[in-house]
């Protein structure tokens, strides 16, 4: 099974990564051609344009003018994403084995980078994929990005079991162009819920961590029949089937 993540907007480029095994981003060749695209917005325009503070927008300006440097900071897109979901993930305490398969089975999603491995080295950035810029693809970043990341997966899909996990949000999810996968794949997204007063809910915060979890879960058990996914119990889930269908698989706890 492939398993695709959604990147972080929160990054660590100063703790050193605890690998040095390292591979280059398929498509790095197409991430500078973005970037290269966008040195002329002013850190006013980024502002408007991503909808953040001066101070986020003034960073993001200095990592759209620094990507094409040799000394601009470089680590491993498993290590270098710090978000919520990284944590569960917690790629830090992987094994070698544990690496070598998420190397083959996970997949980074990125508005940059299209397309990214644990182990491909990335560069500080934020670019969410919902971020309208004009391209020469279209008028946002899932016309320019949505075929690449697509025939990817078909790719890595047929070589292995034609079935896609879907950890992604939605933002991210949405860039995979359904059409172009293999015929007769098949895609289950984990849904994750809490027990509330008013039933069982999905919080964000914790759904987020989840999906790095049962990535983690994925990975340390090198799962290759999708039926053990259901096993799922880190911190508590457990599978609703009476919440489930075939497309969407609820954990609750």
């Amino acid at each position: 099974m492939i398993i695709i993540m959604s990147p972080a907007k929160l990054q660590d480029f100063e703790t050193p990564a605890p690998v040095k095994d390292a591979t280059n981003p398929l498509y790095g060749k197409e991430a500078k051609e973005l970037y290269k695209s966008m040195e002329g917005i002013t850190a006013g325009e980024i502002a408007s344009l991503m909808s953040i503070n001066p101070q986020l927008a003034h960073d993001v300006y200095q990592y759209i003018h620094a990507f094409p440097l040799s000394k601009t900071p470089k680590k491993q897109a498993a290590f270098a994403y710090n978000g919520i979901a990284y944590k569960g993930l917690d790629a830090e305490t992987f094994s070698k084995k544990d690496m070598d398969f998420a190397q083959k089975h996970l997949v980074h999603i990125s508005g940059l980078y299209g397309v990214l491995r644990p182990l491909d080295l990335i560069k500080p950035y934020r670019l969410e994929m919902q971020i309208p810029v004009v391209n020469n693809k279209g008028k946002d970043l899932y016309a320019f990005w949505s075929n690449t990341i697509s025939n990817y997966l078909a790719k890595q899909m047929k070589g292995d079991d034609n079935i896609l996990v879907n950890l992604a949000s939605k933002e991210y999810a949405k860039a995979v162009n359904k059409k172009l996968l293999p015929k007769g794949h098949r895609i289950i997204t984990p849904i994750f819920k809490q027990q509330t007063d008013k039933g069982y809910k999905q919080i964000v915060v914790y759904a987020k961590k989840a999906r790095g979890m049962m990535s983690r879960f994925i990975i340390q058990n090198q799962l290759t029949d999708i039926e053990h996914l259901k096993a799922f119990d880190t911190e508590g889930y457990c599978f609703a089937p009476q919440l489930s269908d075939d497309k969407e698989w609820v954990f609750i706890r």
